[in-house]
């Protein structure tokens, strides 16, 4: 697994893995359609502070990492399909857990959302939420010895 700056040239693989990572879920959750899930990455989703995954020498996702000083802050993440259950988001939470170091780690991820088992295996968290999303936290575990 790699992960690079996304560029400008980018752009339209992002949205593509963000309709195609989360499309089912918000539909069947929520009712949104590709189109709407589009306005949202555009509005919501800032390429500076995305990161293209690739494996196997191909863009298999994106993360959007922002440092907000008290902790670090996923504002997205979004494996494509075919590279869902093969350990590429694993690889690339460790990887943004081992850039934060002491820093807490959050993101916010909506209840109907498979992912949060993942995010729970991963070590994350609940420390609030609405009716639709929950906030989790990951904080690095302290060494013995």
């Amino acid at each position: 697994m790699l992960r690079r700056p996304a560029t400008p040239w980018d752009r339209d693989f992002l949205e593509d893995a963000h309709i195609r990572a989360l499309g089912p879920v918000v539909l069947v959750g929520y009712g949104w359609t590709a189109e709407r899930l589009r306005s949202q990455f555009l509005k919501e989703v800032a390429l500076a502070s995305c990161w293209v995954i690739s494996a196997e020498g191909a863009r298999a996702g994106y993360v959007s990492v922002e440092d907000r000083k008290t902790h670090w802050y996923i504002d997205a993440i979004a494996i494509v399909p075919n590279y869902q259950r093969r350990g590429v988001g694993e690889a690339a939470m460790r990887d943004v857990f081992l850039e934060a170091g002491r820093m807490p780690v959050r993101l916010s991820v909506m209840h109907v959302n498979r992912a949060r088992t993942f995010y729970r295996r991963l070590g994350f968290r609940v420390i609030g939420g609405d009716r639709q999303r929950e906030l989790l936290e990951w904080r690095q575990q302290p060494t013995l010895g």
